[in-house]
């Protein structure tokens, strides 16, 4: 439950930041949302082989030699980018929640 705790808070940020800056830039469309979609679904195949791979919540080694973004931060950011309003920003945000809460028990109970 540690594991889907931190990459909760990990997609909080991630959302509310990408959210913010969006709008702040004034980027909307529909080919930001189509984007956020793609990415979206790169997400969960992160977040699937995250958990597969039994790897923690940060994995990575160093900035220069990769990114120490994971499943959480990437589902964070094509949430941000498909949300338009704030109620959309709510829903995403437990929209989000419950695909961590559901990639986290539906790999756990088929690696078994």
């Amino acid at each position: 439950m540690k594991r889907v705790a931190i990459n909760f808070i990990i997609f909080l940020f991630a959302d509310l930041g990408t959210f913010f800056v969006k709008h702040l830039l004034s980027i909307d469309g529909g080919v930001v949302r189509i984007i956020g979609l793609v990415v979206l679904v790169l997400a969960i195949a992160y977040l699937v082989l995250e958990k597969r791979m039994n790897l923690p919540s940060i994995y990575g080694r160093s900035q220069s030699g990769g990114s120490n973004a994971n499943g959480a931060a990437v589902l964070g950011v094509a949430c941000g980018l498909v949300v338009i309003g704030t109620t959309q920003l709510v829903i995403g945000l437990v929209i989000g929640l419950v695909i961590i809460l559901l990639v986290n028990k539906l790999v756990a109970t088929t690696a078994q």
